[in-house]
């Protein structure tokens, strides 16, 4: 055991969590969520200064999970009422399954010095649980009927009420084991929509509340109430918000009354892949009715409710070192445990995982162990010894839903594999050898609702492996996802995993605490006024959102903002559609801290825009106030402090000691090569045309790998030596063929017209010889040369605006043409197949399709996504990926199609816009990775001088790209 305590006082060091998220900013006030995890259709009630919240948990047991707290912000575990389901075999997994079942709402209350927790199952029926104490025993009992999304009551005149229904709601009276005293009475069936449920009910003022939903992802919640309590009741909507994730209302949850008299309300909001998690809303009494949120908007940060003594904070345990003798109470096994196939005592400090049955799969396997994931983002790491693992064993860590996926161990007679698969799917797999020991590391963004998996042999280096689990909330689980560590045979029964830790890494401290120089996304807001969230269009990633609605007057309010160092400028990420932002500084709200004038270009969709700022230390608020003209077009997306009045840069310069661009990049002989234009200093205008790309000669560099010593070659082939050139050597590209190395380029002719030449060496970083005269038939600019799998080489090219592509009509130059209307179709780029001395075209240069998903081709209006310039071919799994500049829209974008002539179907964007005018790229693949090379401005601030960088790219496992940033 000596390794496991350096283990567990190396992670001290390192401040690894061993809790979850908190919601307390310690500043006296808190945010939502109060839990950002899975703890769903919740009730609360108080007693005495603790209040307790019952949530659902379905088909994983220990269950019925009972929370406590002091003041409604910071919570921990009181119990799980009910240790394991013994109604049906299918909760142990014996012939089915309870998936999507289980126990469902569940409604508490607290009378005659007992506990009542009240709940169903769709498929077993109605339960009771009670207990003297909150910590239990509880004592669990089936009653003689169920009751739908139950409403338990204990009126002053000891009368007992269950308020249940789904759209039609009734009233039953009960005697004390809640056996029906009459039947259901109807007490409200005249809906706004189909789905009220979710009631519990309170009396106040002589009036019967009952609070419920209208359930669903865009929930909200109403109010009825009646001075009889089987009616007629008035209906009044309470809240209908969706705070800060857009289209997910606040819905379903409890009131409840503080010993000082405020009102309060637990309520849940749906956030997809982590679930459905518990907020906390102020209530106000107007009218005789509970107002929730504030001003009509639910609440994001708000003062705690008042106490007579400050609360502690408190976080909920993840992490476990199994070494107490009994499991964390976080944790809960998916549908009852065999008791007999798990053990804490076996070994010591190890929690002893033993297959139990045969299966064909993690669905159906017994002795999962699960637990929550929290927001917004959680790594869970797990170290597993596996020298006891038999053949056909599978074991390791998932994250749990459908789909679902893991990283784990999959034992075969001959030898072990470390394998990843998601929804049953092999995706990769390693042998490891006779290696004993292992460590596997999930990592959710529950923003993005993405999950991505790593395994080490050291507990140093984890290396990702498989593709990436888009998080899902499929109603057939109806639950949010989990952690699951997992050990079942397909074979033979017999085989055990020691699993020595799991240890859960979350957000630590304030949840609204932001460092100035982080990119802070504007939909983090503290309060909020006028403004609302969308999605975002700034990014194609999961998740992305931003603020609209900027109207005159509108603003948005960040409580925490530390100020670490001194900065010089406030950068903000939006739409530039005009108006002014005004940020105000603590509690003035009178003068400006700093004024943004936000430029009006609406041929831009996004810019960052930049101000100088008066240096900040310490901690304060701010508050974006929008004044101004402002159209609905206006977004605000992020906001940053810098040093610069250029942000942070994803990747560094290649080059510095001259400028460059275009890179295009191959890996030749094992050694990446770069072929760049080669950007001077030269006095010209800048024009749609490009004059100010005065472009002479091309150099080459090259580096061993990704990330290593960059040399320059040198100039190897200046305007002056080739012949038929008169200027700009603008984009090229290289192919290698039977021993001879191609340079391909464009450049104007002695008429003004651009051409592609070619020129060769037997080396790759030259010198270069150009030929006599261009490639016969070509024209325009940005050449790609594509390799196929089958040897044959294809030419793509084209640019608009300069690169004269709108010149060409069949392959015929006519220099009176102009570019294309806004509704007609757009110009598309071209390809043409080379011969086989590498100098020719096969065939004449043919159009190439660019289609949305029904075939359509795209108008020259839809500029974000017709073709530009910068033509790029590469090949993914049997596809084609053909990629692109849109120009005038700043993007990297890419098509899909099953020939290199297309058509291309369109996919998405590659890169979002970077510093500079232009965007222009290449794609390659270095060992087992991909990496995209491009260019920006950072150097220099002119759009003319660039300099090339590259990136690491990443595909879906739809084999769709991740959008990359030039930014961080």
């Amino acid at each position: 055991m000596y390794r496991k305590f350096l283990v567990i006082a190396l992670l001290s060091f390192f401040s690894v969590s061993l809790y979850a998220q908190q919601s307390d900013n310690e500043d006296g006030t808190y945010t939502n969520p109060v839990i950002w995890a899975d703890f769903p259709d919740n009730d609360v009630i108080r007693v005495g200064d603790t209040y307790y919240m019952v949530t659902t948990s379905m088909y994983f047991f220990p269950g019925v999970p009972l929370l406590q707290s002091k003041d409604l912000v910071n919570w921990t575990y009181a119990a799980n009422a009910v240790q394991r389901f013994k109604q049906h075999p299918f909760y142990d997994l014996k012939g089915g399954d309870r998936y999507g079942k289980g126990q469902w709402a569940s409604s508490i209350r607290y009378h005659k010095g007992k506990f009542y927790i009240l709940f169903l199952t769709l498929d077993e029926g109605g339960f009771l649980c009670t207990a003297s104490k909150a910590e239990g025993p509880w004592e669990i009992r089936k009653l003689v009927r169920p009751y739908y999304d139950a409403g338990l009551f204990f009126d002053d005149d000891g009368r007992i009420y269950i308020v249940h229904g789904y759209s039609k709601l009734s009233v039953t009276e009960v005697d004390a084991n809640l056996a029906p005293l009459s039947r259901d009475s109807i007490i409200f069936d005249k809906v706004q929509r189909p789905g009220l449920e979710g009631s519990h009910v309170y009396k106040k003022d002589g009036y019967y509340y009952i609070y419920a939903t209208y359930g669903g992802g865009d929930g909200y919640q109403v109010c009825l109430r009646s001075k009889n309590i089987y009616g007629p009741y008035e209906e009044k909507v309470v809240l209908k918000d969706d705070m800060n994730l857009y289209g997910k209302g606040v819905h379903q949850g409890a009131l409840v009354e503080t010993p000082l008299g405020e009102w309060w309300s637990v309520i849940f909001q749906d956030r997809v892949g982590v679930g459905r998690v518990p907020t906390l809303q102020p209530v106000q009494w107007i009218d005789g009715w509970p107002v929730v949120g504030k001003n009509g908007r639910a609440v994001v940060t708000h003062v705690k409710p008042r106490m007579e003594a400050t609360a502690p904070v408190m976080v909920l345990p993840g992490s476990d070192e199994f070494n107490d003798g009994k499991l964390g109470i976080q944790w809960a096994w998916n549908h009852n445990p065999d008791d007999s196939a798990w053990s804490l005592s076996k070994r010591k400090g190890y929690l002893r995982l033993t297959t139990a049955g045969v299966t064909t799969g993690l669905l159906h396997a017994r002795n999962s162990l699960t637990q929550r994931i929290f927001g917004p983002f959680s790594d869970a790491t797990t170290a597993l010894d596996i020298s006891g693992m038999k053949a056909g064993d599978v074991a390791g860590l998932a994250v749990l839903q459908l789909p679902y996926a893991f990283i784990g161990i999959r034992a075969m007679e001959a030898a072990k594999f470390i394998v990843m698969e998601h929804a049953g799917n092999r995706i990769d797999s390693i042998a490891i050898g006779k290696e004993p020991r292992v460590f596997f590391r999930a990592s959710v963004n529950t923003v993005r609702n993405q999950a991505y998996f790593y395994y080490s042999l050291d507990n140093r280096t984890f290396i990702p492996l498989g593709d990436t689990l888009n998080m899902a909330f499929d109603l057939k689980m109806f639950t949010g996802n989990r952690f699951t560590l997992f050990n079942y045979a397909t074979v033979q029964t017999g085989g055990y995993v020691d699993v020595d830790w799991f240890h859960l890494n979350t957000r630590q401290g304030p949840p609204n605490l932001f460092k100035a120089s982080s990119r802070i996304a504007a939909d983090r807001y503290d309060d909020i006024y006028g403004a609302h969230v969308a999605p975002g269009n700034d990014s194609s990633e999961p998740g992305a959102q931003e603020i609209s609605h900027l109207t005159a007057g509108a603003w948005i309010r960040f409580n925490q903002v530390d100020f670490d160092r001194e900065y010089k400028y406030l950068l903000l990420r939006v739409a530039p559609r005009g108006g002014d932002i005004h940020i105000y500084l603590d509690r003035d709200s009178l003068n400006p801290y700093a004024t943004v004038a936000v430029p009006e270009q609406p041929s831009l969709k996004y810019m960052t825009v930049s101000v100088p700022v008066k240096p900040l230390t310490g901690r304060h608020r701010l508050t974006f106030a929008f004044t101004g003209n402002i159209p609905s077009t206006a977004r605000f997306n992020w906001f940053t402090f810098a040093d610069s009045n250029q942000q942070a840069y994803t990747s560094v310069p290649l080059v510095s000691h001259l400028y460059t661009a275009d890179p295009s990049a191959h890996l030749f002989n094992g050694k990446i090569y770069i072929y760049p234009s080669h950007d001077t200093a030269a006095p010209m205008k800048e024009s749609d045309n490009g004059d100010h790309f005065q472009m002479a000669d091309y150099h080459i560099f090259s580096m061993d790998s990704i990330g290593g010593k960059v040399t320059d070659h040198g100039a190897v082939l200046r305007v002056q030596d080739v012949p038929w050139a008169a200027k700009q050597l603008w984009a090229p590209d290289a192919a290698f063929s039977n021993g001879t190395y191609y340079l391909y380029f464009p450049a104007k002719d002695k008429q003004g017209v651009f051409r592609i030449g070619v020129a060769s060496s037997k080396q790759p970083a030259g010198p270069f010889v150009a030929e006599k005269a261009p490639i016969a038939g070509s024209y325009s600019i940005d050449p790609c040369v594509f390799r196929d799998d089958d040897g044959s080489f294809y030419l793509y090219f084209g640019g608009i605006w300069g690169g004269q592509l709108q010149n060409w009509n069949n392959n015929r130059y006519d220099a009176t043409a102009r570019l294309r209307g806004q509704k007609d179709v757009a110009i598309l780029p071209r390809v043409a197949k080379l011969s086989r001395d590498m100098k020719s075209f096969e065939n004449v240069p043919q159009a190439i399709k660019i289609t949305d998903s029904t075939g359509r081709l795209y108008n020259e209006q839809e500029n974000d996504k017709r073709f530009f310039e910068a033509a790029w071919m590469h090949k993914y799994n049997g596809k084609y990926y053909f990629s692109y500049s849109t120009g005038d829209t700043h993007n990297i974008v890419y098509a899909i199609g099953d020939s290199p002539y297309g058509p291309f179907t369109y996919q998405g964007v590659i890169l979002k816009p970077v510093e500079g005018w232009t965007n222009h790229h290449s794609i390659i693949q270095v060992g087992n990775k991909w990496y995209l090379f491009y260019h920006d401005t950072q150097l220099s601030g002119k759009t003319h001088l660039r300099n090339i960088k590259v990136m690491e790219l990443k595909y879906n496992s739809d084999g769709t790209i991740q959008t990359l940033s030039a930014f961080r």
